[in-house]
């Protein structure tokens, strides 16, 4: 998801240019509903990974991956819950990643198309990336935007667990390594 952000900033930097994600910088979130109302809403506290665009077309790529342990919710009973093998079964599947080699790029977004492997299944999701000032030598904002369905990916849904639809916000501020 965090790498469809990082896509949007490649029409602003040259070729080769690698940036990374950093969790005290990026954030990861979801909302799943229930009947049209928000049922719950949770962030991850670590990510990490990087992109690189080349505007030579060739080597353009985003790699994250987010630990399901650092899922944050601001209820102490909804963290155990969504921990737990009904909701994301952070014992058995402990990493979210997200791979995208193809970017399509204008001035002020992106579209990345890749592989989300979440809860043991891996499907292809494109992220809607929107860019906020991003100059070739400093730091880039990013938001980007994506709906899964739950069902998808294997994981419980229904009456009582929430809804199959799910809100994927990813945001933050990269900034480009040394090269």
């Amino acid at each position: 998801m965090i790498l469809a952000l990082l896509a949007i900033l490649a029409p602003h930097v040259s070729a080769g240019t690698t940036y990374r994600l950093e969790s005290a910088h990026t954030r990861v979130a979801f909302e799943v509903e229930r009947f049209g109302i928000q049922w719950v809403a949770a962030h991850f506290r670590e990510v990490s990974g990087e992109f690189a665009i080349d505007r030579g077309g060739g080597a353009s790529r985003i790699d994250v991956s987010v630990p399901i342990a650092s899922v944050e919710c601001n209820d102490p009973r909804w963290n155990a819950r969504l921990l737990s093998s009904e909701w994301l079964d952070a014992q058995h599947y402990p990493f979210m990643t997200y791979r995208a080699e193809r970017i399509l790029l204008g001035d002020d977004w992106a579209t990345a198309t890749g592989l989300l492997t979440l809860h043991g299944v891996t499907r292809e999701v494109v992220l809607s990336v929107s860019l906020h000032g991003c100059e070739p030598s400093g730091d880039c904002q990013f938001a980007a935007h994506a709906r899964i369905r739950r069902s998808d990916f294997g994981l419980p849904h229904g009456f009582w667990s929430g809804g199959d639809q799910v809100q994927i916000s990813i945001g933050g501020t990269v900034e480009r390594t040394a090269s």
